[in-house]
């Protein structure tokens, strides 16, 4: 009798304790008692797996909606919603922050030389090295087609143009590793700082986030006008965008 009820006992310590559920076997099976807590905590595991499976799947539903499919970088509106609440705590606590728009140059002759599937390995490339080198209380998304968005935390315009300066840097040094060898890429930078007046609304970060993506956007177009390859910071005397071909 002892013998059966250390086995009893053994048993629904493994119950408790193992991943998969042993079996229910020989005399054991014959104890009433057993066979209840036995069956109980068999589907008390069994929920716990099904929510485990849901709330797996949950979050996997949560990235793909704020994420770009194909480079994992932050689609467009989960970037602009985190930029504004980004900027709302910049308003707060009156510490500095910028935005870097960055578009790959001449992409469409790359696509055209290499592929489009070489193309879209071009853009995974870039978010692995803007993850490289970027810091890490910064964030990034991906624009649209071969533009990318930045959000500097407390960086001043020295700091940011470093950390600008760091990536473009580290795009044009490492090229893109294809089945048929290495592709060379580069990419065009431009800065625009926020400006935050201490008094200003929740409500008017919204509209303040378009004005600084429209400072950058020049500043990018103006780098891609004189050269491309290179890091322009927006200059609030020189707000008409340049014209560019891609």
């Amino acid at each position: 009798m002892k013998g059966l009820l250390y086995d009893a006992l053994e048993h629904i310590s493994r119950l408790l304790q193992e991943k998969n559920i042993p079996p229910l076997e020989g005399d054991l099976a014959e104890i009433p008692v057993l066979k209840k807590i036995h069956e109980d905590i068999k589907s008390i595991r069994e929920i716990q797996s099904s929510l485990e499976a849901l709330k797996e799947s949950e979050s996997r539903f949560k990235y793909l909606a704020n994420h770009d499919p194909l480079t994992g970088a932050m689609n467009r509106r989960s970037f602009m919603e985190r930029a504004v609440s980004e900027l709302n705590e910049a308003c707060r606590f009156r510490y500095p922050c910028g935005l870097i728009m960055m578009d790959i140059d001449h992409f469409k002759v790359f696509n055209d030389t290499y592929g489009h599937q070489a193309g879209d390995e071009a853009l995974r490339h870039i978010v692995k090295i803007i993850s490289e080198f970027s810091r890490a209380h910064d964030f990034c998304g991906r624009y649209g087609g071969e533009e990318f968005i930045f959000f500097f935390c407390h960086a001043d315009q020295t700091t940011s143009l470093i950390v600008a300066e760091r990536i473009r840097s580290a795009i044009q040094n490492h090229p893109v590793k294809l089945e048929t060898g290495t592709a060379p890429i580069t990419a065009s930078l431009g800065i625009a700082m926020a400006r935050l007046a201490p008094d200003m609304k929740i409500e008017q970060t919204a509209d303040y986030l378009e004005i600084l993506i429209h400072h950058a956007d020049t500043a990018m177009y103006k780098a891609k006008k004189t050269g491309r390859n290179k890091v322009v910071i927006h200059d609030e005397d020189d707000a008409t965008p340049v014209e560019y071909e891609n």
